[in-house]
């Protein structure tokens, strides 16, 4: 195994800790004496990844490579990786079709027509950079359409039970 290779985890038992699941796939970012360091990209929340400490047992190597320009631009950007990462992937607790409310008043959400406290529905809990599809659209008692379907951070949602 060497850098940049790709890799399949095949025993997830001892990273449960750190939600990686069994054929998740990742990069060899650095390999130590029986230990490789590998990058995981979150399913579930596109630009989330995690760094972590794998037994070389534990993943086998992929007989796909890398395209070389997308190894030069890891390669280019792996400190500043390295230096955010989580030894986790975080699992997205919000899902399909969960009514939620927002819980801030900001421009980016006001612009749209929503305001804190607006309830909507989570049409996708796919989320791209901590963003998830919320459809907060409805038609009043005078038959008028309102609202909008936008991208909200996360964070600034509740889930209504």
């Amino acid at each position: 195994m060497k850098k940049l290779d790709l890799v399949k985890l095949v025993n997830e038992k001892p990273y449960m800790k750190n939600n990686l699941q069994k054929d998740m796939h990742g990069i060899v970012v650095s390999e130590d004496f029986n230990e490789i360091v590998v990058l995981f990209f979150n399913p579930q929340n596109i630009g989330d990844y995690a760094v972590v400490n794998i037994r070389t047992e534990d993943i086998v190597v992929e007989k796909e490579k890398l395209p070389n320009d997308m190894q030069k631009e890891l390669l280019s950007k792996l400190d500043q990786i390295l230096s955010k990462a989580k030894n986790y992937i975080e699992p997205i607790t919000i899902n399909n079709y969960d009514m939620v409310e927002l819980l801030v008043e900001e421009d980016k959400y006001t612009k749209f027509g929503i305001h804190k406290g607006d309830r909507g529905c989570v049409m996708d809990n796919k989320a791209v950079q901590n963003y998830i599809e919320v459809d907060f659209s409805g038609v009043d008692k005078d038959g008028n359409f309102y609202g909008d379907c936008i991208s909200v951070k996360i964070v600034d949602l509740k889930v209504i039970k």
